[in-house]
């Protein structure tokens, strides 16, 4: 358990209202209300929604035509939450990236198909939407508790530039950082991938996707001794993800009956 800094923890909860399919029309009549306003220019209007809609969100709550669901939303998380190094889900098994050190394959690297609106300079009036793959790397996984209410996995992650080479390659500099206001993501939302270093500079390297394994087929890779629980990830990023926990373990999916898996490896050098 850890208890998330008031930065965090505001980052995490506006990420959940703004993926949220209950929260959506108040997120368009918000941004109506907003855009209402003469004298901003676009992107300042844009971020101002972005900052403002949770106290904005908090207060609209209160009115008796909203749902208990999303009264209990707009009261925000609890400051306390689990802490994971490892999840699995997707057909995919995560570490975050210091659990990664210990290992012998990259699995914290991550990416999340997104659509963003974007300007090219703060005084452009002209914004469009743009559908980007990002990519990242793990650094913590937390389970965002809104008492009891619901429940809901983050990734929370150091995002990185993504550049193409002549060839259409994507590629990043692990030193040029990006999103650093808004690190969370849905664990529903990602995918795992790699990197290889490029031969011609040593601080590009080549992003790789990987396939999601089969459910039954992801022993291989387990750490000695460890036995798999099964959570129970929704289809949706609107609904809650409610993992079990029982210390340092995997969670899995529940798309089939549970087992438990227990199959020694040989050590793997650090």
């Amino acid at each position: 358990m850890i208890s998330l800094d008031q930065k965090s923890l505001k980052q995490a909860h506006r990420y959940i209202l703004f993926n949220c399919d209950d929260v959506r029309q108040y997120i368009r009549e918000h941004e109506d209300i907003v855009n209402s306003h003469t004298g901003k220019r676009k992107w300042s209007k844009a971020k101002s929604h972005s900052n403002d809609f949770i106290e904005w969100f908090e207060t609209r709550a209160m009115n008796d035509d909203i749902s208990d669901f999303v009264k209990g939303l707009s009261r925000g998380p609890n400051i306390v939450s689990k802490k994971f190094s490892r999840y699995v889900i997707n057909g995919y098994r995560f570490h975050t990236r210091m659990h990664d050190g210990r290992c012998t394959t990259q699995n914290s690297g991550v990416t999340v198909e997104a659509i963003t609106r974007s300007f090219a300079i703060s005084k452009d009036e002209r914004s469009r939407k743009d559908s980007l793959t990002d990519y990242g790397a793990i650094t913590d996984i937390i389970e965002l508790n809104y008492y009891e209410l619901c429940k809901y996995v983050l990734f929370k992650c150091d995002w990185f530039e993504v550049k193409e080479d002549k060839y259409g390659m994507e590629f990043v500099h692990f030193d040029k950082r990006c999103y650093q206001e808004d690190p969370f993501v849905l664990a529903t939302q990602i995918h795992l991938c790699f990197n290889v270093r490029g031969h011609l500079e040593e601080n590009r390297y080549y992003v790789m996707k990987r396939v999601p394994r089969g459910l039954f087929n992801m022993g291989d890779q387990s750490d000695s001794g460890q036995e798999f629980h099964w959570g129970e990830p929704s289809d949706s990023s609107s609904n809650p993800i409610l993992p079990v926990d029982d210390g340092e373990v995997y969670l899995v999916r529940t798309d089939v009956l549970a087992i438990i898996i227990d199959q020694p490896l040989p050590t793997l050098d650090d």
